[in-house]
């Protein structure tokens, strides 16, 4: 369920339990749960049995839109799904109707009207302040049960400037049958490009056009797999008017012809008044280079509120940020004023800046075969830089050089790296006509890297206690700010920290948490002191038994034996340890913790122990590079962290002198 769903869930509940009425389903719903399962639905908590659009556009660019969406509903938690939601845009769009049904297993169905129907702000989260977006919804989770169907009809007109579309056929859940229609005037046509799948011939009758999918299985998620999403077959959708027709709305040839439409836009609202030049004037009035005035104006950008606002989502409204100077005098803003507002503090100093459209969550989500700004939904800003700023963040551009990508929205991450929800995937400059589709940096072993070194002592009962310090490098320090920036520092003690030692030391406790975080140089150092009892094993009195791997990594991987059908993303990462255990005094080793060399495509991993002075001496190394595995070569990938582990389940045994 969404944070949106969650939050008004007394509400909807409210709302669900006003009496329904006991009406007929239309006949279209009747014939459909009459017939059998098309296909096998596994462990779904529930499942598609109708995903419906179909568009109808007038000559006068006058859209309707009836939708129908239907679902089985197969457990318990299958319950959550049984809400009906119509998004609409109080500008341009009009709701002509808005029903739903329920079918139970046993007894009459259940008819739900407007009494029953929801209209609220549509936003993501609680810090949208406002906008034009909104979203009916109808809710029969409280009386949905296993085996019950639920469906809801919509029926509404809007107005758009775009000739573009994108349909998804399914989310995660099985799938009976997805399908889009589109009638057009006389002359229109459709270009279409399908993701995800062998290409979709349309069914034609008459001026309507069908793309339809059936019988699609779940998509599970798998261990070091992508996103579900970025499997799940989707269509692309261009209306091409006959040639030489007046037409108010707006079409994309290219990436270029985005960035020339969309750059004048950003161009107004960044325009600096008297206040952004005075703030930027103090904010960097004795910084001694260009990178320092960067540096300085990125993290004040940083600084500011974020909250989503949307206006005149159908004129475009929803991708042209506010003016600069209202998001100054507010302090707030949306990723797109953020970034207008930093480069309107930037221009005041005489840098020029570009803002950039990506998708943040999904490298692969943007698909350079389709030119469309549909395909984003997240906004940052390209900044120039010299030759000397070599920080991870900077690409060479072939017509604006040398530019450094940043993430005004994203707190946690430091000016010069970009903040990894973006890395690797594909964004469009807005340089006007220089703009171009360009892929974005992405990690190295070098710049993800943990660091950590612990120290303990093992008493002759087996008790140890110690301390580890991690040092936290480049994109590691962002995880490490992302986990903790929710938290009081005693939640995080009780609610990451121990859970995570208690993983392999025994009713652990931490007698010490400090953090130390260098912002500036994306380097965060945590100490940590632990006790713990009965860590070693005492065998027949005489045999001391321990692990020199006191603590787990905290990205340890588990790939099981089984049929993979997805592939093995691996992501760029550097792990370093080094411990020093005290051993107790009267014992001497008896068997020796085991050397490990383990080499893979993608990685490699070592692991090695000595005992000098009275001291354990262990230390391992796991680097990992960028890459995707398809799912014929998983086995790779498992065997390479399946040795990892078993050596590490190796121990050290002293025996008692």
């Amino acid at each position: 369920m969404s944070r949106l769903l969650r939050f008004l869930a007394p509400v909807l509940l409210a709302f669900s339990l006003t009496a329904a009425a006991h009406a007929k389903p239309p006949a279209w719903l009747t014939a459909l749960s009459a017939k059998p399962a098309a296909m096998p639905y596994g462990d779904a908590s529930h499942a598609v049995l109708l995903d419906e659009a179909d568009y109808t556009l007038d000559k006068t660019g006058l859209v309707t839109k009836r939708t129908r969406h239907v679902i089985r509903v197969l457990t318990k938690d299958g319950r959550d799904d049984a809400i009906a939601r119509l998004g609409y845009d109080t500008s341009s769009d009009k709701v002509k109707s808005f029903q739903a049904w329920l079918i139970p297993a046993t007894g009459a169905p259940i008819d739900y009207g407007k009494k029953h129907t929801l209209d609220i702000a549509s936003f993501s989260n609680a810090r949208e302040l406002y906008g034009e977006a909104r979203m009916l919804v109808i809710s029969a989770s409280d009386a949905a049960t296993p085996g019950s169907l639920f469906a809801y009809e919509s029926i509404t007109t809007e107005k758009s400037i775009y000739t573009q579309d994108i349909w998804f056929f399914q989310q995660s859940v099985p799938v009976e049958y997805s399908a889009i229609t589109y009638t057009l005037p006389d002359g229109w046509t459709t270009r279409t490009l399908t993701f995800n799948r062998d290409p979709i011939a349309p069914t034609a009758t008459g001026k309507s056009q069908t793309w339809a999918l059936t019988n699609l299985p779940a998509l599970k998620e798998e261990p070091l797999g992508p996103p579900t999403h970025s499997l799940a077959p989707w269509l692309a959708i261009d209306l091409v008017p006959p040639p030489g027709t007046a037409t108010n709305r707006v079409s994309f040839a290219s990436w270029q012809s985005i960035s020339e439409y969309f750059t004048p836009h950003y161009e107004i609202s960044s325009t600096p008044d008297a206040a952004i030049k005075a703030r930027a004037a103090t904010l960097v009035a004795d910084a001694t280079t260009s990178w320092e005035k960067i540096a300085r104006l990125c993290r004040f950008a940083q600084q500011v509120n974020y909250i989503s606002i949307n206006l005149n989502a159908a004129t475009a409204g929803g991708m042209i940020p506010r003016p600069a100077t209202r998001v100054l005098q507010c302090n707030y803003g949306d990723c797109k004023d953020k970034s207008s507002l930093l480069r309107s503090l930037l221009r005041s100093q005489g840098i020029v800046s570009h803002p950039v459209i990506v998708y943040s969550g999904d490298a692969t989500r943007v698909r350079p075969d389709w030119p469309s700004p549909f395909q984003f939904n997240h906004c940052i800003l390209a900044i120039p830089v010299d030759d000397s700023v070599t920080l991870p963040g900077v690409l060479v551009h072939p017509e604006l050089g040398r530019i450094l990508f940043f993430d005004p929205t994203n707190e946690t991450t430091p000016p010069g790296w970009l903040a990894r929800e973006t890395h690797g995937g594909h964004a469009l400059v807005l340089a006007g006509p220089r703009g171009r589709l360009v892929q974005l940096p992405t990690t190295t072993p070098a710049t993800d890297s943990v660091t950590r070194t612990i120290t303990a002592r093992l008493d002759p009962f087996g008790s140890i206690a110690g301390t580890i310090v991690e040092r936290f490098d480049g994109y590691a320090s962002n995880s490490v700010r992302d986990e903790r920036q929710p938290l009081s520092e005693s939640d995080y003690r009780t609610k990451v920290i121990q859970p995570w030692l208690a993983r392999t030391l025994p009713s652990v406790r931490v007698t010490q948490l400090e953090a130390t975080d260098d912002f500036s140089a994306a380097r965060l150092d945590l100490t940590i002191g632990f006790e713990a009892h009965t860590y070693g094993k005492m065998m027949r009195d005489t045999l001391l038994v321990f692990k020199p791997v006191i603590v787990a990594r905290r990205d340890s991987v588990s790939l099981k034996r089984g049929n993979r059908t997805q592939p093995v993303v691996i992501t760029s990462s550097s792990f370093t340890e080094k411990t020093e255990i005290e051993l107790p005094p009267g014992y001497a080793v008896d068997e020796a913790f085991p050397a490990a060399d383990i080499q893979s495509p993608f990685g490699h991993y070592r692991a090695r122990a000595e005992v000098r002075d009275g001291k354990l001496h262990f230390e391992r190394t796991r680097e990992l590079s960028a890459a995707t595995l398809p799912p014929d070569q998983f086995e790779t990938a498992r065997t390479f962290f399946e040795k990892i582990f078993q050596a590490e389940q190796s121990p050290v045994v002293l025996r008692r002198l």
